[in-house]
């Protein structure tokens, strides 16, 4: 292979790799073919900027290796388009500093959250808004403290101040529950709704038909992620039979339920905001690159944590405890529920 680069200084060379990463990760072969020379020319300069933080060396089984652009500013190291992170950027600027004047106080960051994502549906912008933990957020990380002025104009830079202006008048709360609960209900996000309406009466103890609402969480998360339904199956038993022998109030296993449940939630979340990256049009194989490692590690700290409590849970219940007929009733529907076609529409 003819090696273009040996007219090249040291930095033109690593400025090369950094663009052939702008998209996607790569291995050696197709960062070699990217910017049209063999690995042995490159790969020192690779490793200079794996040292200065720019790109993260990612292994696979054994011997399976890619390299992943640093952004440093966006969930993940997803990359952005360069008129996507002008626009958030002038997005941002101008909400922090309405909000300053129109309030007298600094914006908090779920607020910029939901502020962009009305600006971006508003106005269709189609600005790379991801579904994770809280709802939906800009890929880019909003940090209150960093300076978000650009040069770069947008040709409906009134259009989207004046937008911004109005969210801050007409749909800012004074507590973020009540924002993030607004935003689930605008959206539809039925999965959404309930988990925050059941974290709500876990943490207040309000038990009152927990059981259907766990239940209901459970049927809903099988609608939007048709695979893995084991671990929010077991969560969901958990809180079936806890409701059955009335422990639920205990602090040991309300403290329990509640972790469990937190990382239940990251885990689903983390799923969801892969989706998120598809229906952005990011293929397949990117997304996966840059989530599955999360995934997988959501799901790992999901598992133990439930461990955790189905570990208490069994401590509590009576010596020759059986199954409760209400618990086989219930676990008879879901079981013909999930052997129908209905929940794969």
């Amino acid at each position: 292979m003819a090696d273009i680069n040996e007219r090249k200084t040291p930095r033109e060379i690593k400025q090369k790799i950094l663009e052939a990463l702008n998209d996607r990760p790569l291995n050696a072969q197709e960062i070699s073919k990217a910017i049209s020379s063999n690995w042995s020319t490159v790969k020192n300069y690779v490793a200079d900027l794996i040292i200065d933080k720019k790109v993260k060396k990612i292994v696979f089984g054994e011997k399976s290796i890619i390299y992943q652009k640093i952004t440093g500013d966006t969930y993940f190291n997803i990359p952005l388009k360069d008129n996507d992170r002008n626009m958030l950027k002038f997005i941002f600027f101008n909400a922090i500093k309405e909000h300053k004047e129109i309030t007298g106080k600094q914006i908090r960051r779920t607020d910029l959250a939901k502020l962009t994502d009305f600006v971006n549906c508003k106005l269709n912008l189609h600005l790379p808004i991801v579904w994770y933990i809280y709802g939906p957020m800009p890929l880019m990380i909003i940090d209150l403290q960093k300076n978000y002025s650009t040069e770069v104009l947008p040709k409906n830079a009134e259009e989207v101040k004046k937008t911004i202006k109005s969210w801050i008048i007409d749909k800012r709360r004074d507590k973020v529950k009540e924002l993030i609960q607004e935003c689930y209900d605008s959206s539809n996000e039925r999965l959404y709704q309930i988990k925050l309406e059941l974290f709500n009466r876990l943490e207040k103890n309000n038990n009152e038909n927990i059981y259907e609402i766990t239940r209901e969480f459970y049927l809903t998360y099988l609608s939007y992620h048709k695979d893995e339904s084991e671990i929010v199956e077991r969560f969901y038993e958990v809180i079936s039979g806890s409701d059955y022998l009335n422990f639920l109030e205990e602090p040991i296993v309300k403290n329990k339920i509640l972790l469990a449940f937190d990382s239940i939630w990251r885990y689903i979340a983390s799923k969801t905001l892969l989706k998120s990256l598809r229906v952005l049009g990011y293929e397949k194989e990117t997304a996966e690159l840059f989530m599955n490692l999360v995934i997988e590690t959501k799901k790992y700290l999901a598992e133990e944590s439930l461990k955790e409590l189905e570990e208490v849970y069994n401590e509590k219940l009576p010596e020759n405890f059986q199954e409760s007929t209400v618990n086989k009733e219930a676990n008879g529907i879901l079981d013909k529920w999930r052997d129908s076609d209905v929940w794969r529409e």
